[in-house]
Protein backbone atom coordinates (compact mmCIF):
# COMPACT_ATOMS: atom_id res chain seq x y z
CA UNK A 1 0.00 0.00 0.00
CA UNK A 2 1.62 3.33 -0.72
CA UNK A 3 2.52 6.06 1.89
CA UNK A 4 -0.40 8.50 0.89
CA UNK A 5 -3.17 5.42 1.25
CA UNK A 6 -2.07 4.36 4.48
CA UNK A 7 -2.10 7.75 6.23
CA UNK A 8 -5.14 8.12 5.25
CA UNK A 9 -6.69 5.04 6.61
CA UNK A 10 -4.27 5.76 9.91
CA UNK A 11 -6.06 9.34 10.26
CA UNK A 12 -9.35 8.63 9.67
CA UNK A 13 -9.07 6.41 13.24
CA UNK A 14 -7.82 9.40 15.02
CA UNK A 15 -10.48 10.35 17.71
CA UNK A 16 -11.60 14.33 16.23
CA UNK A 17 -10.67 15.68 19.42
CA UNK A 18 -6.93 15.25 18.48
CA UNK A 19 -7.08 14.80 14.81
CA UNK A 20 -6.38 18.33 13.79
CA UNK A 21 -3.76 18.02 15.40
CA UNK A 22 -1.45 15.31 14.91
CA UNK A 23 -0.30 14.31 11.63
CA UNK A 24 1.44 11.11 10.45
CA UNK A 25 4.54 11.76 7.89
CA UNK A 26 7.18 10.02 6.32
CA UNK A 27 10.05 10.70 3.84
CA UNK A 28 12.03 8.71 1.91
CA UNK A 29 15.79 9.46 0.85
CA UNK A 30 15.53 8.77 -2.34
CA UNK A 31 19.48 9.46 -3.87
CA UNK A 32 20.45 6.97 0.01
CA UNK A 33 20.89 3.14 -0.46
CA UNK A 34 17.89 1.40 -0.32
CA UNK A 35 16.16 4.57 -0.39
CA UNK A 36 16.19 4.37 3.48
CA UNK A 37 13.67 7.30 5.00
CA UNK A 38 12.38 8.44 8.35
CA UNK A 39 8.75 8.75 10.24
CA UNK A 40 7.79 10.89 11.74
CA UNK A 41 4.73 12.33 14.17
CA UNK A 42 4.00 15.66 14.98
CA UNK A 43 1.41 17.89 17.07
CA UNK A 44 0.67 21.57 15.59
CA UNK A 45 3.64 21.08 13.08
CA UNK A 46 6.67 20.08 16.37
CA UNK A 47 7.45 16.85 16.00
CA UNK A 48 7.26 14.73 19.01
CA UNK A 49 8.53 11.28 17.76
CA UNK A 50 11.25 10.13 15.06
CA UNK A 51 11.92 7.25 13.56
CA UNK A 52 14.48 6.32 10.78
CA UNK A 53 15.96 3.48 8.98
CA UNK A 54 19.51 5.26 9.15
CA UNK A 55 19.22 6.28 12.68
CA UNK A 56 18.51 2.55 13.48
CA UNK A 57 21.20 1.09 10.87
CA UNK A 58 24.07 3.61 12.28
CA UNK A 59 23.04 1.68 15.94
CA UNK A 60 23.12 -1.64 14.68
CA UNK A 61 26.86 -1.30 12.77
CA UNK A 62 28.25 0.60 15.99
CA UNK A 63 26.73 -2.17 18.20
CA UNK A 64 27.57 -4.96 15.72
CA UNK A 65 30.98 -3.39 15.82
CA UNK A 66 31.32 -3.40 19.32
CA UNK A 67 30.79 -7.27 19.58
CA UNK A 68 33.35 -7.89 17.10
CA UNK A 69 35.80 -5.81 19.34
CA UNK A 70 34.64 -8.11 22.00
CA UNK A 71 35.66 -11.27 20.52
CA UNK A 72 32.07 -12.17 18.89
CA UNK A 73 32.19 -13.74 15.28
CA UNK A 74 30.39 -12.10 12.53
CA UNK A 75 27.09 -13.80 12.96
CA UNK A 76 27.54 -13.63 16.87
CA UNK A 77 27.88 -9.98 17.24
CA UNK A 78 24.34 -9.52 15.21
CA UNK A 79 23.11 -12.22 16.83
CA UNK A 80 24.02 -10.37 19.77
CA UNK A 81 22.77 -6.97 18.46
CA UNK A 82 19.35 -7.83 17.50
CA UNK A 83 17.56 -8.10 21.23
CA UNK A 84 19.03 -4.69 22.28
CA UNK A 85 18.03 -2.94 19.04
CA UNK A 86 14.56 -4.03 19.30
CA UNK A 87 14.58 -2.63 22.86
CA UNK A 88 16.27 0.62 21.40
CA UNK A 89 13.04 2.32 20.24
CA UNK A 90 14.87 3.26 16.94
CA UNK A 91 12.99 1.28 14.04
CA UNK A 92 13.19 0.36 10.69
CA UNK A 93 11.31 2.00 8.23
CA UNK A 94 10.04 -1.01 6.48
CA UNK A 95 9.42 -2.71 9.68
CA UNK A 96 7.34 0.96 10.80
CA UNK A 97 5.02 0.66 7.96
CA UNK A 98 4.22 -3.33 8.07
CA UNK A 99 3.69 -2.63 11.75
CA UNK A 100 1.02 0.17 10.77
CA UNK A 101 -0.40 -1.55 7.71
CA UNK A 102 -0.88 -4.83 10.41
CA UNK A 103 -2.55 -2.25 12.98
CA UNK A 104 -5.36 -1.77 10.82
CA UNK A 105 -6.86 -4.69 11.24
CA UNK A 106 -6.08 -4.69 14.63
CA UNK A 107 -8.61 -4.48 17.71
CA UNK A 108 -7.83 -1.38 20.31
CA UNK A 109 -6.77 -4.16 22.49
CA UNK A 110 -4.57 -6.34 20.51
CA UNK A 111 -3.19 -2.32 19.61
CA UNK A 112 -2.26 -1.82 23.05
CA UNK A 113 -0.74 -5.25 23.63
CA UNK A 114 1.37 -4.39 19.78
CA UNK A 115 5.70 -4.59 20.94
CA UNK A 116 5.79 -1.31 18.52
CA UNK A 117 5.40 1.87 21.13
CA UNK A 118 4.07 3.56 17.57
CA UNK A 119 0.79 1.33 17.40
CA UNK A 120 0.59 1.16 21.28
CA UNK A 121 0.46 5.06 21.23
CA UNK A 122 -2.14 5.38 17.95
CA UNK A 123 -4.49 3.16 20.13
CA UNK A 124 -4.37 6.32 22.64
CA UNK A 125 -5.83 8.62 20.00
CA UNK A 126 -7.90 5.83 18.24
CA UNK A 127 -11.74 6.87 17.69
CA UNK A 128 -12.78 3.28 19.15
CA UNK A 129 -10.55 4.12 22.65
CA UNK A 130 -13.24 5.37 24.97
CA UNK A 131 -12.92 8.13 27.26
CA UNK A 132 -13.56 5.72 30.16
CA UNK A 133 -10.93 3.81 29.63
CA UNK A 134 -8.53 6.62 28.66
CA UNK A 135 -9.61 7.98 32.05
CA UNK A 136 -8.07 4.77 33.87
CA UNK A 137 -5.41 3.95 31.89
CA UNK A 138 -1.90 4.43 33.41
CA UNK A 139 0.86 5.13 31.08
CA UNK A 140 3.58 5.14 34.12
CA UNK A 141 5.58 2.69 32.51
CA UNK A 142 4.75 3.15 28.92
CA UNK A 143 7.03 4.43 26.13
CA UNK A 144 7.47 8.32 25.86
CA UNK A 145 5.29 8.83 22.83
CA UNK A 146 2.47 6.46 24.63
CA UNK A 147 3.08 8.99 27.58
CA UNK A 148 2.85 11.81 25.66
CA UNK A 149 -0.18 10.88 23.58
CA UNK A 150 -1.97 9.89 26.25
CA UNK A 151 -1.48 13.39 28.29
CA UNK A 152 -2.15 15.23 24.72
CA UNK A 153 -5.62 13.42 24.33
CA UNK A 154 -6.94 13.63 27.81
CA UNK A 155 -6.30 17.49 27.39
CA UNK A 156 -8.27 17.63 24.37
CA UNK A 157 -10.72 15.41 26.01
CA UNK A 158 -11.03 17.88 28.99
CA UNK A 159 -9.94 15.25 31.20
CA UNK A 160 -7.46 15.28 34.09
CA UNK A 161 -4.37 12.64 33.19
CA UNK A 162 -3.43 10.63 35.76
CA UNK A 163 -1.63 11.87 38.47
CA UNK A 164 1.14 9.00 38.22
CA UNK A 165 1.81 10.22 34.40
Amino acid sequence: MRWSQLKKQLQARFASSVAASIDLNQTRYRHSHDQEGEFWISYHGSRIFNAGSLSYLSSLGALTAENRADGSSPAQACELAWPIMDTSGLFLLEQMNKDLFHSLSLTVKDMLEHNNPVIRALAIIDTRYGKRRLATFDPSTEHQLVQRLHDLRCEAEGMAAPASS
